[in-house]
């Protein structure tokens, strides 16, 4: 099934977030791939395409230090992290 252009635009934040991480730890995409272990052409194309299974995406969290959750889709909750509530 083809993602949505949303859902891309979220997978493609969280790759930029999970690929910034790498990154400040001083990998780069080919190190990054040798760890996990995919193919730096695979990562290439998760890149380009925007898209991966949940696998993966955990997978490339996890190396820099990161991992998935889910969190209430609730915007008074993000109005509160953001600290403009009140």
């Amino acid at each position: 099934m083809k993602p949505k252009p949303e859902q891309q635009a979220a997978f493609e934040a969280l790759l930029n977030e999970v690929l910034q991480r790498g990154t400040e730890q001083g990998m780069d995409a080919k190190t990054m791939a040798k760890r996990l272990p995919v193919s730096a052409e695979t990562l290439s194309r998760i890149k380009g395409r925007k898209n991966a299974d949940f696998a993966t995406l955990d997978a490339l969290g996890r190396l820099v230090g990161l991992r998935l959750a889910f969190v209430p889709d609730d915007d008074a909750l993000e109005t509160i992290r953001k600290g403009e509530f009140f």
